[in-house]
């Protein structure tokens, strides 16, 4: 019976090695001659100590996140021209402020059918791509955006809490 499982198992092996030559997996002898001459005619890049120092430093630095990123609101005119109030100043379209590259204000698409105009703002800090509504604030420090009105009740709330009025602390 053993003997039987062998014999198969070597007819088996047999038939399933090919009888044509296989060659080469990635390229044809022509194409190897190609890569064999331009890799022997590259230049090495010689690393130093010093490159090697210049890169951990430049890894090692912190990115500076911006300050928050406020739309207050917007303004479009008949003529096409749009002024938005990102951070307290008016700006126009695909400019920039405060280290925050500005994009177009674009209407959302969504399921809601009051949807509002959002702006594409960029944090070249970061490489991030926000869209923020009017009224809305982007904190980069945790990674969130939030209304502004939800931010004044609990300014309001704290205040209560803490008996602090137009800072000044009552008795």
């Amino acid at each position: 019976m053993l003997l039987a499982l062998a014999q198969s198992l070597c007819v088996s092996s047999l038939q399933a090695a090919p009888n044509d030559d296989f060659g080469r997996l990635f390229s044809r002898p022509g194409e190897r001659k190609n890569l064999d001459v331009m890799r022997q005619n590259q230049k090495l890049k010689v690393i130093t100590q010093q490159d090697l120092q210049r890169e951990s430093a430049t890894d090692d630095e912190p990115v500076a996140l911006p300050e928050p990123v406020t739309l207050q609101g917007y303004v479009k005119r008949s003529d096409g021209s749009t002024t938005l109030w990102v951070n307290s100043k008016p700006v126009q379209e695909n400019s920039e402020v405060d280290d925050v590259e500005i994009g177009h204000l674009t209407k959302q698409q969504g399921v809601v059918k009051n949807s509002s105009d959002s702006l594409n703002v960029k944090i070249p800090a970061t490489g991030k791509h926000i869209r923020l509504k009017a009224g809305q604030m982007y904190e980069p420090e945790t990674n969130q955006i939030k209304e502004l009105r939800q931010l004044e009740k609990e300014k309001q709330l704290h205040l209560e809490e803490t008996g602090v009025i137009d800072g000044s602390e009552t008795e």
